[in-house]
């Protein structure tokens, strides 16, 4: 559109742009250079820098447990703060209001991102990921068309895969990772954690379709 009103300009003053007597610019010209700059195509704005995190920028001023999440699917990262904890359960919050709730390290639901896990039963997967291995099943539950919660099944099994030294913004940890494989409606999702002692510092945990899977590091 804003190509045929400059044409149109173009074709209307044409011839009309005699220069004044006293050597100024008629609008006439103004307003066929203004047509003319329509013409031209603007220059992509320049994409925005991603943010970098550094433990400096995401512990500033947080004295309590702080975790960084990135969602690869939807090209998000963010770090999230703890703001309550209940036995097990520890639920954190970003600054743009997206929430996740970890109960021992395991995702036991998300808020924000459109499509979220609503609750989970992982206790038997818990239980295997500290002994090393085993096969269990796990619930998944979401909101549905109907706007129903609807529980989803799965038939998982874990294996160790050794030890590991991994490193969560400069801090290396000496973990052992082992990997779930579940069957999810005839078909297979990979979670992943990275695991000392009792303590989960990284895992690679799926949400939903369309969120897919998140990595999650414990940065303090």
């Amino acid at each position: 559109m804003r190509r045929l009103i400059a044409l149109g300009l173009m074709a209307l003053l044409v011839g009309c742009g005699s220069p004044s007597p006293d050597g100024t610019q008629p609008w006439s010209q103004k307003i066929l250079d203004q047509g003319l700059s329509l013409l031209k195509p603007k220059a992509p704005e320049p994409a925005p820098e991603p943010e970098v995190f550094t433990r400096a920028s995401v512990t500033e001023g947080q004295t309590g447990p702080v975790i960084l999440v990135s969602a690869p699917k939807l090209e998000a990262k963010a770090s999230l703060n703890m703001i309550q904890e209940n036995g097990p359960t520890r639920t954190y919050v970003s600054d743009d209001g997206i929430a996740l709730l970890l109960q021992n390290g395991l995702l036991a639901g998300s808020r924000g991102f459109g499509d979220d896990l609503m609750s989970s039963d992982h206790a038997a997967a818990h239980r295997a990921i500290l002994k090393g291995s085993g096969q269990y099943e796990r619930v998944l539950r979401y909101i549905n068309a109907q706007n129903h919660l609807e529980a989803v099944p799965l038939t998982c099994g874990l294996t160790d895969h050794g030890a590991q030294t991994i490193t969560i913004l400069g801090h290396k940890h000496r973990v052992i990772r082992r990997v779930e494989i579940c069957d999810l409606a005839g078909r297979q999702i990979e979670n992943t954690f990275w695991i000392s002692g009792k303590t989960i510092w990284k895992s690679q945990q799926w949400v939903s379709d369309r969120v897919g899977s998140l990595t999650i590091e414990q940065v303090q």
